[in-house]
């Protein structure tokens, strides 16, 4: 009877030891950015706030500004008609600022910030626990928590990358070009794809399920959202 009970105490100390390592994988780091401060665009006034990991100064807020006509557009919902679809469009610029073409995405930027080149990117994604392996590799990167810092707010990283879908340049008549918002995040990098010609450059995306950061290419004509980033001074 003793060995039956010792042999039971002893599986269900492993059930909960492995328990306990599982939950610990599932614990996200806390991190806070190196420094914190605010920007205004001279151009129209608006203020964007930023948040310093490894020496790079990154905006908290979507790019707003207006850019060259054909080359932005804020993303349109569907099933809203008349004075409330202006309505709830009004509202989603607010929160989620412009979609933008890649040479938008050039022309956003202020005076003094570009627009994150892909090697910003994985030296963001390395400081925020992901290996130098995985930031070189295609598609999805850090299944466990990267993507998830990043969408972060003050409680976290600060960065705040928000869900605020894509619009694709390639669609039928049938289906909306605009898409996945409050699922998926796609943003921009200032670096082409040359293996696939001068159309195509480097994006990321996250996703509300997934702790992981997508890294691949698309068209430049395919419309994203925009951070910008400095060198810090």
């Amino acid at each position: 009877m003793m060995k039956v009970l010792y042999r039971f105490l002893l599986i269900m100390s492993l059930v909960f030891a492995l328990g306990a390592c599982n939950n610990d994988s599932d614990i996200l780091p806390q991190m806070k950015p190196e420094a914190t401060g605010s920007t205004t665009d001279v151009r129209d006034g608006y203020i964007y706030h930023w948040v310093r990991f490894g020496g790079l100064d990154w905006t908290v807020e979507n790019s707003h500004f207006q850019t060259t006509e054909g080359t932005y557009a804020i993303y349109e919902t569907t099933g809203l008609v008349g004075d409330e679809e202006n309505a709830n469009n009004e509202r989603t610029f607010a929160k989620y600022g412009y979609l933008y073409t890649y040479e938008g995405a050039l022309e956003a930027a202020p005076d003094g910030w570009r627009i994150p080149t892909d090697e910003d990117w994985k030296k963001l994604e390395t400081v925020l626990g992901m290996s130098v392996d995985e930031c070189a590799a295609l598609e999805w990167r850090s299944s466990n928590v990267v993507g998830t810092l990043m969408h972060q707010g003050d409680e976290g990283t600060g960065l705040d990358m928000l869900y605020g879908g894509y619009y694709t340049a390639t669609t039928s008549s049938f289906t909306s070009a605009y898409r996945l918002m409050y699922s998926y995040g796609f943003y921009w990098t200032s670096t082409k794809d040359t293996d696939k010609g001068d159309g195509f450059a480097y994006y990321r995306k996250i996703f509300y399920k997934n702790g992981g950061v997508f890294r691949y290419s698309c068209s430049t004509a395919n419309m994203m959202s925009v951070r910008f980033v400095r060198d810090a001074n």
